[in-house]
C-alpha cells in the first residue's frame, strides 16, 4: 500500500510502522494502487472484483478469502456489495490448514 500508519507507543517511546490498514470501499467506488508482486489483498467483509496490469483475468474475492498479486503493477479493486472492507498486506501471510 502506498501509505503507512505511524503510531507512537507510550511505553517504548518509539515509532512503529503498521504494515497494513483497513480499507473500506463503497459500491462503484474503485480503488487503484500500484502494488508489488507478493502483496496480499485480504477481504474482511463483502465481495470485491479486481484486475491488474498484465493479467488477462479478473478476480472475485469474497470475505474470508485473499488474493496474492503475482506481478508488480497497477491493481484496480471495486466492491461488488454495498460496502467491502479489505486489507492490503505487504507480503502474503503463510498458509494455514483449512484456509486458502
Amino acid at each position: 500500500m502506498d501509505t503507512t500508519l505511524e503510531l507512537r507507543t507510550l511505553l517504548a517511546g518509539r515509532r512503529v510502522k503498521a504494515t497494513d490498514m483497513p480499507v473500506r470501499l463503497a459500491a462503484q467506488g474503485p480503488l487503484t494502487r500500484r502494488l508489488r508482486a507478493g502483496a496480499c489483498i485480504a477481504v474482511q467483509s463483502g465481495r470485491i472484483w479486481l484486475t491488474q496490469t498484465g493479467d488477462a483475468n479478473d478476480y472475485v474475492v469474497d470475505a474470508g478469502q485473499r488474493h496474492v498479486v503475482v506481478r508488480s503493477g497497477r491493481v484496480v479493486i471495486e466492491s461488488l456489495t454495498p460496502q467491502a472492507t479489505l486489507r492490503v498486506l505487504r507480503g502474503a501471510p503463510p498458509a494455514r490448514p483449512g484456509f486458502p
